[in-house]
């Protein structure tokens, strides 16, 4: 590999989207095979790179501005990577290879990544496109809820991993929070009924209301549009100074689509990460890939490993691994991973100390441990993940893979 290439050799590599993804490709591409590339990363935000995982304990205020950065965009800079922040692209010529910024300004590229990430999805209710109904996906919007006064009366929409954490940290800095989810249990998605029940008892200690299976059926708004009460679907209505919308994200694809890029939910991607335009590429929550979409680091951080060797003219191929699930709120561990739902091939093993709140299930099939939810004490569960991951037999071991680690290492070895 040369140690040196000629400014005007190098390949003029953009990057849309300087969130995570975008901002830790930019970085780490910098870092590795910079003496390749011009890097030009353009962000919508006025806030680039950034470590949005944080912002739920920025919120709760658990950690301070200081501790947000992901990568270190003053440096990149003073190294030569070009970096626009608020300023938007608004239109991508693939024929052309350029791309027009809010600003003004066009950029002309050799190669283009799409990392543009998602948005917080808006349910279909009158008035949720009201000022006061907000995200909660940006600094920005921590910084909205950071900037309210008093104890509000807040509803969150959601009951999933960003609604929880959202609800967390108003309710840590003494709002009243209500939170709406339409499936019956919390974080459906990752736990069963009785590890959601013993999340949702230690959440109603910290003071957030809960109403279960169940969407609001409207919002009621001022005359200026602001929501003033979120109406129960009993038809009871709750007074709220503040929405937030924290019912899933939609993968964002607006530049993608009026360009022309093949798209379903989200831009669509082989295992190259390559969109349906050759030098065009996309990754984060904005790519789809196998028909499923990434919400979580672990699978864009292989993403981005398999996109920076594509880049370079190394192989490489994504591959869709289980992802293991964790809550971000300080005083509740839990850690979910793989099939959690057992059908009637599965064996499920069950160990419950209501004295401790310490819940664990595991779910076993033909010999492989396939999925693991740990409440409470979840000190085995990457234990457990590298068994999923390694296809690991535990048929031996079955009398004591509850207990964890410590009990069953011998009989591994």
């Amino acid at each position: 590999m040369p140690s040196l290439v000629n400014q005007a050799n190098k390949r003029r590599l953009v990057i849309v989207g300087a969130g995570m993804a975008g901002s830790k490709l930019a970085n780490d591409l910098w870092q590795t095979y910079g003496h390749f590339f011009q890097i030009v990363l353009i962000g919508e935000e006025p806030n680039v790179g950034y470590n949005r995982i944080m912002l739920s304990s920025l919120l709760a205020n658990d950690i301070s501005p200081a501790d947000m950065p992901l990568v270190d965009t003053q440096k990149m800079q003073d190294d030569g990577v070009q970096i626009h922040s608020n300023d938007p692209v608004t239109s991508l010529d693939l024929e052309t290879k350029r791309i027009r910024l809010s600003s003004g300004q066009t950029i002309t590229y050799d190669q283009l990544v799409l990392a543009t990430g998602s948005r917080a999805s808006v349910l279909p209710i009158k008035g949720a496109s009201a000022p006061n109904a907000m995200g909660f996906r940006t600094w920005n919007d921590v910084e909205a809820m950071t900037q309210l006064k008093g104890c509000q009366s807040i509803c969150v929409v959601g009951g999933g991993l960003l609604g929880l954490e959202a609800a967390v940290g108003l309710a840590k800095r003494g709002h009243k929070v209500v939170v709406f989810h339409r499936s019956n249990w919390l974080l459906n998605r990752q736990l069963d009924e009785e590890s959601a029940g013993l999340l949702l008892n230690r959440l109603e200690q910290m003071g957030i209301e809960f109403r279960l299976g169940e969407s609001p059926a409207s919002f009621l708004q001022t005359d200026d549009g602001k929501v003033s009460h979120v109406v129960c679907q009993n038809g009871e209505p709750l007074a709220v100074n503040l929405v937030v919308m924290a019912a899933g994200i939609s993968p964002e694809i607006a530049l993608a689509k009026s360009a022309g890029l093949e798209t379903n939910r989200a831009i669509l991607v082989d295992e190259q990460m390559q969109t349906s335009h050759a030098d065009v590429y996309a990754l984060g929550e904005c790519c789809e890939f196998d028909q499923q979409t990434f919400g979580l680091v672990a699978p864009i951080w292989a993403q981005i490993n398999v996109l920076m060797k594509t880049l370079a003219g190394e192989e490489a191929a994504f591959v869709i691994e289980p992802t293991p699930t964790k809550l971000k709120v300080s005083g509740v561990n839990l850690f979910s991973v793989g099939k959690i739902h057992t059908s009637e091939d599965d064996s499920s093993i069950f160990f419950k100390d209501v004295g401790a709140n310490h819940y664990r299930k595991l779910v076993v099939n033909d010999g492989l441990l396939v999925g693991a939810i740990l409440y409470g004490n979840v000190a085995d569960g990457s234990w457990y993940f590298q068994l999923i991951q390694n296809k690991t037999n535990v048929s031996d071991i079955l009398d004591l893979l509850i207990f964890g680690e410590a009990y069953c290492c011998p009989q591994v070895a």
